[in-house]
């Protein structure tokens, strides 16, 4: 038998040693291959990917002043420019700490004086810990003792300090000195890296300007450059309506951050944050110049190339004609303290001779709003708002004419001839017998003009005196019901509310004119009952703005097209010469046809003729705009209003004029608002100012002689509402 063959213990040892050795190399074998097929696929697939964020890296679109587009009106009136100024930027190196940011705020207080009266009282904390560990000590001896021991983190210890430190105590220690170093570094250590920021742009002296030009080299990160602040040739004109930008300070502001940053904005860049400058960012926002950055290892740069020069924004031309708006300014303002001093007059008139009954409060006669447009395409050529503050000073309000809401009255009656019509209540030319209709448990409703009689009118004519019955008598068709005294009125008014408000929808009455400018308002449309559906069809119900009624009038003037208002006319590429090329114009948008008939709008527009121009001597009618209208050469037409309203308890009348001309080629329509008047029989005279505004309008372009602007004559008006007389 065969003796086993029993290997040595160092022969067993060299073969596991062996098999370690291979399995080892099998694992580095594999990890290479790995590490290959890694760095193959990070070259082939992967390497444009990453070659183009390497690229990317070097390139910064940098946070320098661009100045932003300029806005003009429609004949090339600068309306808002730029001023530039003398800046001095910082530039965040990468990495750059805190401590060395304090460091180059340090030197640079020597050249630079800040305005300091806006530092925090953390700012002035931060700096005496920082800073001053003996005064510190002396107020926080135990908790000074307590950091050095370790006893208390740093953290705990600024916690303490924040406690402690009060405004006496930072100005007791604080020189100017340093006060001038912290707000220099304030502004710096909120730069990111490679992002300009502004040290100081205002009140830059040219010693300040001059001196850190010369010594840039000894100056980490800084340089100098131009910035840019808004200016306004026409003053307050438009003031509101044209916008605010953010300051270098505020940069993105806090409640459009989210919007702003989604569309790529960085936090410090300075941007449109209402009315036009808000709505056309795009178009005036400057392009920011692109920088090549070379860094040394430490992240401190040591090297820049302009890639792309920065570009100044697009320039923004309006509609607006700032000469017609300034004239309609003055006569506004006019008209606003005309009236209100007639009141004054009056009041005090009546203390004497006490003959009058009426509720007399000068002070609510506050506020008149004005909108003038192209009735053919939409452009608003001027928007005037002015109201007294309660110091008694005239101040601008014209956003007031897209915001501010009233119930109009009877100037809206075109639009519910205009849905009877499109619900066949009544056809053109169908006479109606005004009389008081006495509706269930109602009072009995009337027209003005004939609070007691029976006349019978056409739609024509019921425009022309303004006839409520009427209108009244529309609603009821739309409710399917024809007029029966003493009848009562149904609960289900749903589908005859919606053909109303339709119809007035239609000429843009309570929904949006599509104007480009945030923060329309659209009007209140409470909810319907059958009283409150009567109320509507004479405009005392739901509420309007100035621009609404402009576009309303407009749709008539303009044959049945309702056209989109707007403001901007055009854009044009900068040009510090002259007018830049042309990139976008605003033309025409029909946002709707009005579905009546030619015989049926024919037949309104008569009706508002006869309301400026129109006495029926055989029946003794007066349109109800006679009065200051009809003299007016060309001829113009339209309607006016009267809405009852309240004024903290007080009974009060929302006046409103509109209309368009010239009557038979309009190129000029308006809206006047006067709310919160005198409830008064005869009214107060305000539909003056529509006179006015129509004449200021043929003299600036028809070259009509200059006419004077009508005055209130107390005593003529006195005697008036002494008599009742209308």
């Amino acid at each position: 038998m065969k003796r086993a063959k029993i290997k040595s213990l160092d022969a067993i040892n060299k073969q596991v040693l062996r098999a370690r050795i291979n399995i080892l190399m099998l694992v580095i074998f594999g990890l290479f291959l790995i590490i290959i097929i890694r760095l193959g696929y990070l070259q082939i697939v992967l390497g444009d990917t990453y070659q183009e964020q390497v690229e990317n890296a070097q390139y910064v679109e940098i946070n320098q002043s661009v100045p932003r587009g300029e806005i003009y009106d429609r004949n090339g009136n600068l309306l808002v420019g730029n001023s530039a100024e003398q800046a001095i930027y910082f530039t965040r190196h990468r990495n750059m700490s805190n401590f060395e940011i304090m460091d180059v705020a340090e030197e640079l207080s020597s050249y630079l004086t800040m305005d300091t009266s806006s530092l925090s009282l953390r700012d002035k904390q931060d700096f005496i810990i920082n800073n001053y560990p003996n005064e510190l000590e002396q107020v926080m001896s135990e908790q000074v003792a307590l950091l050095e021991n370790g006893g208390i983190s740093q953290n705990e210890f600024n916690e303490e300090a924040y406690e402690m430190i009060d405004e006496e105590f930072a100005d007791s220690v604080l020189r100017e000195e340093d006060l001038n170093i912290i707000a220099i570094y304030v502004e710096m250590a909120s730069a990111s890296e490679l992002n300009p920021v502004i040290v100081k742009s205002e009140d830059v002296t040219e010693e300040e300007f001059a001196s850190i030009n010369e010594d840039l080299d000894q100056l980490t990160g800084i340089t100098t450059g131009l910035d840019w602040e808004r200016t306004y040739p026409y003053d307050d004109s438009l003031r509101t309506i044209l916008g605010e930008v953010s300051t270098n300070e505020e940069g993105l502001p806090r409640e459009l951050v989210e919007y702003y940053q989604a569309l790529g904005y960085s936090r410090n860049d300075r941007v449109g944050k209402s009315y036009l400058e808000f709505q056309y960012e795009d178009v005036l926002r400057g392009k920011k110049p692109q920088v090549k950055y070379t860094t040394d290892k430490s992240g401190r740069i040591i090297g820049e190339e302009t890639i792309e020069e920065g570009k100044a924004g697009d320039d923004l031309y309006l509609t607006i004609d700032i000469e017609l708006q300034k004239e309609l300014e003055e006569i506004a303002e006019h008209h606003l303290t005309g009236i209100r001093n007639l009141a004054e007059e009056i009041v005090e008139m009546d203390e004497t001779r006490g003959d009058l009954d009426y509720t007399i409060i000068p002070e609510y006669i506050d506020t008149v709003q004005l909108v003038v447009q192209d009735p053919n395409n939409g452009d608003i050529l001027a928007m005037v708002g002015k109201t007294i503050n309660e110091d008694g000073d005239i101040v601008d309000y014209d956003y007031g004419t897209l915001t501010a809401t009233y119930v109009p009255g009877s100037s809206i009656k075109g639009a519910t001839v205009a849905s009877g019509y499109q619900e066949d209540v009544f056809e053109v030319g169908e006479v109606v017998i005004d009389e008081p209709l006495y509706i269930s448990s109602d009072q009995p409703r009337a027209s003005f003009f004939n609070p007691d009689g029976r006349e019978p009118v056409d739609d024509q004519r019921a425009l022309m005196v303004s006839s409520n019955t009427y209108m009244f008598k529309v609603a009821l068709g739309l409710l399917g019901l024809d007029y029966s005294q003493n009848m009562a009125l149904p609960t289900d008014i749903d589908q005859a509310g919606y053909d109303l408000r339709n119809g007035l929808n239609q000429f843009g009455l309570g929904i949006s004119t599509g104007i480009d400018l945030p923060n329309e308002a659209t009007g209140l449309s409470p909810q319907l009952n059958a009283t409150n559906l009567l109320n509507l069809a004479i405009g005392q119900y739901d509420t309007y703005t100035a621009l609404q009624l402009s576009q309303y009038m407009s749709t008539f003037a303009n044959d049945g097209k309702r056209v989109q208002q707007h403001l901007a006319k055009e854009v044009r590429g900068s040009n510090a010469n002259d007018k830049g090329q042309v990139i976008r114009s605003y033309g025409t948008n029909v946002l709707n046809t009005i579905p009546i008939t030619s015989e049926q709008l024919n037949q309104i527009q008569a009706g508002f003729y006869d309301v400026f121009n129109t006495h029926d001597q055989a029946r003794d009618m007066y349109g109800t705009g006679w009065d200051a209208y009809h003299e007016l050469e060309p001829k113009a037409a339209g309607k006016t209003g009267t809405a009852e309203s309240f004024r903290d308890g007080d009974p009060v009348l929302n006046q409103t004029y509109l209309g368009y001309a010239p009557y038979d080629d309009p190129d000029m329509a308006f809206s006047i608002i006067f709310p919160t008047l005198p409830s008064t029989v005869p009214f107060f005279p305000a539909q003056y100012m529509g006179q006015d505004v129509v004449q200021k309008y043929y003299e600036i372009y028809y070259g009509q002689d200059e006419e004077p602007l009508h005055n209130y004559d107390a005593s003529e008006f006195y005697q008036e509402l002494e008599y009742g007389s209308y």
